[in-house]
């Protein structure tokens, strides 16, 4: 493993991802995130100074599970001249991954609004900072654990209040697919 004399630089694709990747890296990491808030993740295309900066970056990570579909080649070329790339989504339980119907083995991106799935995240980000930062590694997983015990958290309360909304009332209308988690 790598020591750092200064923090590791981290890339995230996208606002969610970087969120759980500042959160675990705390103030022993650099995180940039290539997308702003109101971008479409499917759609995105890294620029040249993006590619650059995961060039320069000592992980990437990405949502995966084709979000970042305009990104997935990108990736896989970064991975492939070793670069640690690492896909959240492969860090979750198949079990638990929405399948998209009339798709095999292809399942909805969308994982982080089932916030007691997206949970698990900050674990697998935890042990991808310790591998490549030892020094640091008990911080990153105290971090992580602390996050994930806060979301979980968050994932009770908003249960606890839904359960009081009668069923029938429960219905949520959305213009994307997105919220089958």
């Amino acid at each position: 493993p790598t020591l750092f004399r200064s923090r590791p630089r981290l890339v995230a694709t996208t606002t969610i991802v970087a969120d759980v990747v500042r959160r675990v890296g705390g103030d022993d990491a650099s995180v940039t995130a290539l997308m702003g808030a109101g971008i479409d993740p499917h759609l995105y295309k890294a620029s040249a100074g993006d590619v650059r900066t995961m060039a320069a970056a000592d992980a990437i990570f990405y949502s995966g599970l084709h979000l970042e579909g305009k990104m997935a080649d990108l990736l896989e070329k970064m991975r492939h001249r070793g670069a640690v790339t690492v896909a959240l989504a492969e860090c979750l339980p198949g079990d638990r991954l929405i399948t998209v119907p009339g798709f095999v083995d292809t399942h909805d991106p969308h994982v982080w609004f089932d916030v007691a799935l997206w949970s698990q995240t900050p674990h697998c980000v935890a042990e991808t900072l310790a591998g490549i930062d030892a020094e640091r590694g008990d911080a990153y997983r105290e971090r992580a654990a602390a996050y994930a015990a806060e979301l979980l958290a968050l994932d009770a309360e908003v249960r606890q209040r839904l359960a009081g909304v009668p069923a029938g009332y429960r219905v949520l209308v959305s213009a994307h697919d997105a919220f089958a988690y």
